[in-house]
């Protein structure tokens, strides 16, 4: 290994374990106690801040505020990043408001060659949710909600929180974050009611962590999930058209079972609130959006009578 390669891959080591010793340094890396130290003021020039303690368990720690390593994209790489943000447009995801400024970036390193193949694939892909007009124009649906982000980065420190939107305040446990049409939801475990429950993103209007002495263990909240697992209520077969429909708009929480090797075929179980309007609208709605190769093979009263209604009003504003 060569020393750039190699002081590449001791700072991903670095950056992934936070703290290490310098004889762990030279057991991974085959290398003696001078070659390490020499290594690390290499990296240290680099910009990666470290600090020292000493004593008999002393060794190396990254300090919090710390610089990500260096790293080398080939051109096969470069293209994959850059098609991945041209894919993201007005999909409202997070961390992605200076999407165009990290593309700048990306096309900032490339080289010339590099550049004129990226901007020529940026005329030539068209993707979902983009005007094959104009496939550089940013809808203004494209911005996720304001806490989304937010809620995301707290929900990495921990996943009780307590939500507060236009109905109240909500202690839960997260279980999912997803978007659903474009609107995004939060599938949870209502700590107080021993629900599920679901909550729009949009109509957050504050996320904060629960306090860490109220805080349940983890174990005790799974055990409560598993005890209060709905049965299934909805059963639906698909073929293929209303497989691929389900692809572009997966269910939340449920997955496919197929029926045969080609995966022509599938089956989905899932279960929907019958008390929840909303839910039930919500399903009504998508399981319309997978159209007529999608059928109903069980489902309550409740959702029956709702897609008749649909097709009831539907029919009624034909001319």
């Amino acid at each position: 290994m060569t020393k750039t390669s190699r002081i590449n891959t001791m700072m991903r080591y670095i950056n992934n374990r936070q703290v290490f010793t310098i004889r762990e340094l030279m057991t991974q890396f085959q290398v003696s106690r001078s070659t390490v130290i020499r290594d690390l003021n290499s990296i240290q020039e680099l910009g990666m801040p470290l600090t020292a303690t000493v004593g008999r368990d002393g060794g190396y720690a990254v300090l919090a505020n710390r610089l990500l390593p260096a790293v080398q994209f080939n051109n096969e790489e470069l293209k994959a990043l850059f098609v991945s943000f041209l894919a993201t447009l007005n999909t409202q995801l997070p961390y992605l408001e200076n999407r165009n400024t990290l593309t700048e970036k990306l096309v900032a390193i490339a080289s010339q060659t590099q550049q004129d193949d990226l901007l020529t694939l940026q005329e030539l892909l068209v993707f979902d949710h983009t005007n094959p007009r104009n496939p550089k124009l940013t809808e203004l649906t494209d911005f996720a909600p304001a806490l989304l982000k937010p809620l995301l980065n707290t929900c990495l420190r921990t996943r009780q929180l307590v939500i507060t939107d236009s109905t109240g305040r909500h202690t839960v446990w997260v279980q999912h974050v997803f978007t659903r049409q474009t609107t995004w939801y939060i599938a949870a475990w209502d700590l107080t009611t021993q629900r599920f429950c679901q909550l729009a993103v949009a109509d957050m209007q504050d996320v904060q962590p629960v306090a860490k002495e109220q805080s349940l263990n983890p174990d005790v909240i799974n055990a409560a999930i598993r005890q209060a697992q709905p049965a299934v209520n909805i059963r639906i077969s698909l073929t293929a058209p209303a497989i691929q429909q389900f692809h572009n708009h997966p269910h939340p929480t449920a997955v496919l079972q197929y029926r045969d090797l080609f995966q022509q075929t599938a089956l989905l179980e899932c279960t929907v609130e019958t008390t929840d309007a909303q839910a039930v609208r919500d399903f009504s709605n998508w399981f319309r959006y997978l159209g007529p190769s999608a059928r109903l093979e069980m489902a309550p009263t409740t959702v029956t009578d709702d897609l008749r209604q649909l097709a009831n009003d539907l029919l009624a504003n034909l001319p």
